[in-house]
């Protein structure tokens, strides 16, 4: 199946107790060869669709071939990325991510990919939406060997931004980088969420118009209801870990 939603029960101990919370999990592989809500651009410069066999394992995986200046791919209508994510002590994110190109063959161009959190309703400035944003690094199709696993980990229901997340909606009048907006926490953008970003467009940066191909895979949420989980408040953090293919 290509989404995937699993709830198991947890018992967690804090401060000398013992908390139950239902952990949920929700996996997207397009294997069923539906997008889920995942978009990736198309146009002018190219198309995203499922690839058959181009996922992790030879399975399938959600693939853009574009030119353009950054690469975006949204979801704003699946319910299990989206919404109140202050309604949980703990939030991971992860995806399987494969670069076959970024400009022309052999240059080994690097580009950002971060994980976007948007809130459309919480933007200043003439900003579209407010958003807390993870970079996870910069990269290159020599980077890769078959697929990296992402994955960041978080307490939504912090008011400051992690460490290693920024944030957009406003900027800030000396320096002029993005900013969030003037009294709004990272909570507030969390308690909100109505789009879901993996994007190579890092706030603040320019760059030049390149050739992607670019797969994604096993897009996954999973979550810890508060008040259940005290012991992981504080989590945070991104790991990586390289899946080939099989032969």
């Amino acid at each position: 199946m290509s989404t995937k939603t699993i709830t198991t029960l947890a018992v967690l101990v804090a401060s000398g107790g013992c908390a139950f919370a239902g952990v949920s999990t929700t996996t997207v592989d397009f294997e069923d060869g539906l997008t889920h809500g995942w978009e990736g651009p198309q146009g002018f410069g190219g198309a995203s669709s499922i690839d058959p066999t181009h996922g992790v394992d030879g399975g399938a995986g959600y693939r853009t071939q574009f030119n353009d200046f950054g690469i975006n791919f949204t979801n704003s209508t699946n319910a299990a990325f989206l919404g109140d994510y202050t309604q949980n002590s703990s939030v991971t994110i992860s995806v399987d991510l494969r670069i076959d190109q970024i400009g022309f063959d052999g240059l080994g161009i690097q580009r950002p990919f971060m994980l976007e959190l948007r809130n459309s309703n919480l933007g200043d400035d003439g900003y579209p939406y407010a958003s807390a944003f993870m970079l996870f690094d910069w990269y290159s199709a020599d980077s890769f060997d078959g697929f990296l696993n992402l994955s960041a980990t978080f307490d939504p229901t912090a008011t400051d931004l992690p460490s290693g997340w920024g944030g957009t909606g406003s900027f800030d009048p000396v320096t002029f980088e993005s900013t969030l907006p003037t009294g709004v926490s990272f909570a507030d953008v969390l308690s909100g969420v109505d789009e879901i970003a993996f994007s190579t467009l890092l706030p603040d940066f320019f760059f030049t118009n390149d050739d992607y191909d670019m797969t994604l895979d096993n897009i996954t949420i999973s979550t810890v209801p508060a008040p259940a989980s005290l012991a992981l408040i504080g989590l945070g953090g991104l790991v990586g870990t390289r899946r080939r293919r099989s032969l």
